[in-house]
């Protein structure tokens, strides 16, 4: 396909050094989602994991060898769910299984699945894909997710709106670190792009953001402006948008969740990505957590740990441990 030949070339491909298969398994739970491993030669297998997080949105670019990753409900823990991940396929093979379908992507095809419901995903080698993981929220506040019936299906990555709306994903993905104070404004216009095109694969009319729609979206960006400040809530926020406090408790009641845990997930989403960082080894743990608007070391480690599974200290230390290097 000349047009994914061209969209690819955007792709410089996947940085960090291959990886074992223990540590490949450790870096999608924590870039991706919790999953279930299988492969049939572990000591023979590589793979590459590059992630990075902003506004909310993951941008995951991986290769490795073959292999299989399940979900069920053992394994989706409450904190997974709420995302939708859209991966374009850039070389090999994966078959995902969700809602009693399957779609096998080849290069150039792309599908969706729900971080909410169980999944299986099979991995030819040679495999190498680019992916966004996304809070339903960015695409629609419905709760009713209209966007349900589109799991586990392929599509192709053609001229005309599919070859832009990725363009712009690669795009914004090689440029992250760069963006600087445009970096969210540039993730929430890829997102609006993201939902024009999901909305057009449906195949019927899905109703246009409405007014509420763009409110929401102006206050889920002044959480993420305003994160560090310790009196962040619902009045301050209200407050700011001209609304009473039950306006917007009303408003964020159609997104299937609240204000405080918004607030709540958009922080330690923060502090995961610091705790995470080799260049912040020497910051306490507790100070990264103020830094976020966590008000004491004991709060934020109570947050941090039911959010995660994990302590600051034990993710940091799971994370930084560094992974096993293997041949090439």
């Amino acid at each position: 396909m000349t047009s994914f030949t061209a969209l690819t070339e955007q792709y410089t491909g996947v940085a960090p050094r291959p990886i074992s298969f223990t540590s490949w398994a450790d870096a999608v739970r924590r870039s991706v989602l919790s999953f279930d491993f299988d492969c049939d030669r572990p000591d023979r297998f590589t793979g590459r994991v590059r992630d990075r997080h902003l506004h909310g949105v993951s941008f995951v670019d991986m290769a490795s060898g073959r292999h299989a990753a399940y979900r069920d409900h053992h394994t989706i823990r409450p904190a997974d769910a709420g995302f939708y991940v859209l991966t374009l396929q850039l070389a090999g093979e994966i078959r995902i299984a969700q809602d009693g379908r399957a779609a096998l992507l080849e290069p150039g095809l792309f599908a969706l699945y729900d971080s909410g419901k169980p999944a299986t995903l099979t991995v030819g080698d040679g495999y190498r894909s680019t992916c966004i993981r996304f809070p339903k929220t960015a695409i629609t506040p419905r709760q009713d997710d209209p966007l349900a019936e589109l799991t586990a299906r392929p599509f192709a990555c053609g001229p005309g709106l599919t070859d832009t709306v990725w363009s712009a994903v690669l795009s914004v993905n090689r440029n992250l670190e760069s963006l600087g104070v445009h970096g969210p404004a540039a993730v929430r216009s890829l997102m609006a792009l993201v939902g024009t095109m999901l909305r057009g694969e449906l195949g019927h009319h899905v109703p246009a953001p409405s007014r509420h729609d763009d409110l929401l979206e102006r206050i889920l960006g002044h959480i993420d402006a305003h994160l560090a400040d310790a009196d962040l809530g619902p009045g301050p926020i209200a407050a700011a948008h001209f609304l009473s406090p039950r306006a917007l408790h009303i408003l964020f009641e159609r997104t299937g969740t609240t204000v405080s845990r918004c607030i709540r997930e958009r922080r330690v989403e923060r502090c995961r990505l610091d705790l995470a960082d080799p260049a912040l080894t020497q910051v306490p743990a507790a100070a990264i957590g103020a830094r976020w608007g966590f008000p004491g070391a004991s709060h934020f480690g109570q947050v941090f740990k039911r959010e995660t599974g994990l302590t600051p200290a034990e993710f940091r230390r799971r994370t930084l441990a560094g992974p096993v290097e293997t041949g090439a």
